[in-house]
């Protein structure tokens, strides 16, 4: 986890600020809706100007679903500082998990919070399928870069998509269960996921060898 007494002093006023931004729309789109809620009310409510607002996030949708964001944020800045050693799915899980066990205490209800709100409002499932595409376009690049090949081997575009849906896997259980176990039962279905994958190719139908 991230120690902001390291950061310079603009740094922890800007996460700050955006912290608060994502707390408050959180709250009031659970209570209120997030098409009824607009945007002049929640900067209002977070005591922040809308200039504010947009250097902190580029959309509505983008507040709304942080506790989403920062698990992939995490996850493609840690790629980017790894050197990929052995099976590449392996890397990939071992860097989701890291990231699922560093992220903060509170995170858990937020997530759970978020992935609830987001089942409300169609723009905000849309806005986290296009996200996420675009972070396994990161990770394609990333990968492409390390292991010196084309970003256009479909290999490593399964690979991300591999990862992504493994975590939405291990997630939509927990939030299920309303983080039930916490953050190590997250951590281990997660891990279960990931060691689905080739089991799930090796699956034979009855009767045919």
């Amino acid at each position: 986890m991230l120690d902001e007494r390291s950061l310079p002093l603009r740094e922890r006023k800007r996460l700050r600020t955006r912290r608060t931004l994502a707390e408050t729309a959180l709250r009031l789109f659970t209570d209120h809706g997030f098409e009824a809620t607009t945007l002049e009310r929640l900067v209002e409510e977070a005591e922040v100007s809308k200039s504010t607002f947009f250097r902190a996030f580029p959309a509505k949708e983008a507040v709304a679903v942080e506790a989403e964001t920062e698990v992939w944020t995490a996850y493609t800045a840690a790629l980017d500082r790894g050197r990929p050693e052995g099976v590449v799915l392996d890397v990939l899980r071992d860097a989701l998990t890291e990231v699922a066990v560093a992220l903060d205490p509170d995170w858990d209800r937020r997530y759970v919070a978020t992935r609830r709100l987001i089942l409300t409002a169609p723009a905000l499932l849309a806005y986290v399928d296009h996200y996420r595409t675009g972070v396994e376009r990161q990770v394609v690049a990333c990968l492409a870069g390390k292991l010196g090949l084309d970003d256009g081997d479909l290999r490593l575009q399964v690979l991300a998509e591999l990862t992504t849906t493994a975590w939405s896997v291990a997630a939509r259980d927990w939030v299920r269960n309303e983080a039930d176990g916490g953050r190590e039962r997250l951590v281990r279905r997660l891990r279960d996921a990931f060691r689905a994958v080739p089991a799930s190719l090796d699956l034979r139908a009855p009767g045919t060898g």
